[in-house]
């Protein structure tokens, strides 16, 4: 099994942090401008803010590498095999029959970073059914066109 880029968990990272900081900012406006005019105080200013972040930060600086651990990907003759889950697992086996086209999408993030998304559509579907995040912008622009061959040869059989 193949496992993402390692710079996938940098994007996860940073995207988290950009969720993680308003949040906190939010816990300290509302400490600042709620809580702190009506005389209600904790030990020190700043505390409901701190109690905001280390959660809030400490997540998002850890989660990505446990799910880098855990996100595996396989394209084999016949199917495309995809696990992943921390605390809930899944694996996906998509028979390549199925798959209707294949997409590669990458935020500006990721192309700063040089990663692709793989986006497999399947017959049956109203969007897409599998994303490979994370891979090198050439191994998923190769994994698109690898999969459309094989469809390609289907057709004319």
């Amino acid at each position: 099994m193949n496992p993402l880029d390692q710079r996938v968990t940098t994007v996860w990272r940073l995207t988290g942090l950009v969720f993680a900081l308003p949040l906190t900012a939010i816990a300290g406006l509302v400490e600042g401008v709620v809580l702190a005019p009506e005389g209600i105080r904790l030990l020190a200013p700043g505390v409901i803010a701190g109690l905001a972040a280390l959660p809030l930060i400490g997540f998002s600086v850890l989660w990505p590498g446990l799910r880098y651990r855990f996100w595996r990907w396989q394209v084999e003759a016949d199917r495309v095999l995809i696990v992943k889950g921390v605390l809930w697992r899944s694996r996906s086996l998509i028979p390549r029959v199925r798959i209707q086209h294949v997409d590669t999408r990458s935020s500006p993030l990721q192309r700063w970073l040089g990663l692709n998304s793989l986006i497999i559509y399947t017959a049956g579907t109203r969007g897409a059914d599998a994303e490979i995040p994370g891979l090198a912008a050439e191994e998923a622009e190769r994994l698109r066109e690898d999969l459309a061959r094989l469809e390609e040869l289907d057709d004319r059989v």
